[in-house]
């Protein structure tokens, strides 16, 4: 996942910092995917791709929990 020659911007684990952070600021309110993806696309300038890789990366993790509307929430809350 991490190389010497990656891009820190578009890793995976610091993408996954700023969604969470987002989370964070929204005061955990369970977000949609759509939601997230604005926000931060905006913030970093990613693809959905590499976004969604994100996402796998923080649900391997078990950092969150995606239900089948699409809403994302913390794991532990």
């Amino acid at each position: 996942m991490l190389t010497i020659d990656s891009d820190p911007i578009i890793n995976p684990i610091n993408i996954g910092a700023h969604i969470l952070n987002l989370m964070s600021k929204n005061n955990d309110k369970p977000l949609n995917v759509e939601e997230i993806y604005d926000h931060i696309s905006k913030e970093l300038d990613i693809s959905y791709e590499v976004f969604t890789f994100s996402l796998d990366w923080l649900y391997a993790i078990e950092a969150i929990n995606l239900d089948d509307d699409g809403i994302i929430k913390y794991a532990s809350k």
